[in-house]
């Protein structure tokens, strides 16, 4: 709101929608001085300088604004409840965000959650240009991408109606969390649908955006496009959904063989069981069917390019999941993950078979980041990226720890190996006295030990008449 009118209630200035009728209301179009305008209205005469103040940051009319910060504080709410930089950028104004800026303006300021992002994100004024340059601007000089106001809105939610998608794109790199809702449960992309942007929507699902989501209402943003009449966003969001919906049976472990992967095969129309749960926490569970039949070594090592070839068509998706393997091999080994074996406790052969299948699931893990890092590093060979001393230096250091990592896993099996050699001493009771072996084939002993007796006997006699005669 750039002018206080006396006939808006102090309950409309606390809510948004009122805020921006307001702004809309008393804006003027580029290049025409609104001060007289005010002798019109009923303005008290001690807050005049302000609206001259608030006019020259809409205009860009920078010796007016050096003129005023002489004497007053670059970051103090004026009586509309905005600071200098929220009029600023709610016009995209480029020179005067820069200039403020520089001289210490707040960029995270607002009036009741709403910043000068979203003022931005706003903007209906300037060339998507110019309004690009804004938010680079703001962004540099930190401005929180993932603020929400008291009605939970965020900046992505106020760009998906007001910007264009060149902005949008720009917007999303910084986005932690594109599927994030206001208090209605509202997302980005129901405001994008409720304002019929359909490149904005084409942009949030090549970002992986949930399309299934209600708010309050139940209320999908298919249902919204499809209530409003708007086919194409209709259109494409069902092929979307069409495409998205595959699924596929996981593995199980049913017996001690399944937790040695060695020593089963994967069935091509079964998705390992660490490989979804990995999907999962990539929030990419719904491309399961493509990684069928593959273990959970090759899932680790995929490239890129592996992923155009299984079918991995969105891009954005593509590099969701190769951020997110990056971070899963980034992520430091403890000897904790496989449980540290307590000597004073019985240790079964049960306990002996889980460690053992841990370590060897450790084992493949760390083998697949070495090749991994293998990988990027041969790539960055190729395409003559080189390194500087202190990322050369904290290579090393990884691969220092891993070797540390290394040793320990050897130092478990070991271990492990010692601990199985003394439960089965420990657990060796001989053979029952009721014991019955399994029937063994006696023939192949019988006839000769029969015939050597045979032998005996015959030459004990004969031996015996001749000491008779004698």
């Amino acid at each position: 709101m750039y002018l206080r009118d006396t006939k808006v209630s102090s309950n409309e200035l606390e809510d948004d929608e009122h805020f921006f009728f307001s702004l809309k209301k008393c804006s003027v179009s580029e290049g025409v001085d609104t001060y007289d305008s005010y002798k019109d209205m009923d303005i008290n005469e001690e807050y005049m300088p302000e609206y001259h103040i608030i006019n020259a940051c809409m205009m860009g009319h920078l010796e007016t604004i050096h003129t005023y910060l002489q004497s007053h504080n670059i970051n103090e709410f004026l009586n509309t409840g905005w600071t200098l930089l929220l009029y600023a950028a709610s016009c995209a104004q480029v020179e005067v965000i820069e200039y403020l800026i520089t001289n210490g303006a707040d960029v995270n300021r607002h009036k009741d959650g709403y910043t000068p992002l979203m003022a931005l994100c706003s903007c209906t004024k300037g060339t998507t240009e110019r309004c690009i340059k804004c938010l680079t601007l703001l962004i540099k000089a930190k401005a929180n991408v993932n603020a929400n106001n008291k009605q939970r809105q965020t900046p992505l939610m106020y760009a998906c109606t007001s910007q264009e998608p060149e902005f949008i794109q720009e917007l999303i790199k910084y986005t932690k969390n594109i599927n994030v809702y206001d208090n209605m449960k509202q997302t980005a992309l129901m405001y994008a649908t409720k304002a019929n942007k359909l490149d904005t929507v084409k942009i949030l699902i090549q970002n992986a955006v949930d399309i299934t989501l209600t708010d309050n209402y139940n209320v999908t943003a298919k249902d919204i496009a499809s209530l409003k009449g708007y086919n194409k966003i209709l259109s494409l969001l069902n092929f979307n959904e069409e495409e998205i919906t595959n699924s596929s049976e996981v593995s199980k472990i049913c017996d001690w063989r399944d937790m040695f992967p060695s020593l089963t095969s994967l069935s091509d129309e079964t998705i390992d069981f660490d490989v979804f749960t990995i999907l999962h926490g990539m929030a990419l569970e719904k491309y399961d069917y493509i990684f069928q039949g593959i273990s959970i070594k090759n899932f680790l090592k995929l490239t890129e390019n592996d992923l155009c070839h299984l079918g991995v068509k969105i891009s954005a998706h593509r590099v969701q999941f190769m951020e997110h393997l990056h971070k899963f091999h980034k992520k430091k080994w403890s000897v904790h993950s496989i449980g540290i074996i307590n000597k004073s406790l019985p240790y079964t052969l049960y306990d002996g078979i889980v460690s053992l299948g841990t370590v060897a699931k450790h084992v493949t893990v760390i083998g697949s980041s070495f090749q991994y890092i293998q990988n990027n590093i041969m790539k960055a060979n190729n395409e003559n990226v080189y390194l500087t001393e202190k990322q050369m230096f904290n290579y090393e250091e990884a691969l220092k720890e891993t070797q540390k990592t290394l040793s320990l896993l050897k130092k478990e099996l070991i271990q492990v190996k010692a601990l199985s050699k003394r439960v089965k001493k420990e657990n060796n009771i001989g053979i029952p006295a009721t014991y019955i072996g399994p029937k063994k084939n006696t023939l192949n002993w019988l006839i000769p030990l029969s015939v050597t007796a045979i032998m005996g006997i015959y030459l004990y006699r004969t031996e015996m008449k001749y000491l008779m005669k004698i």
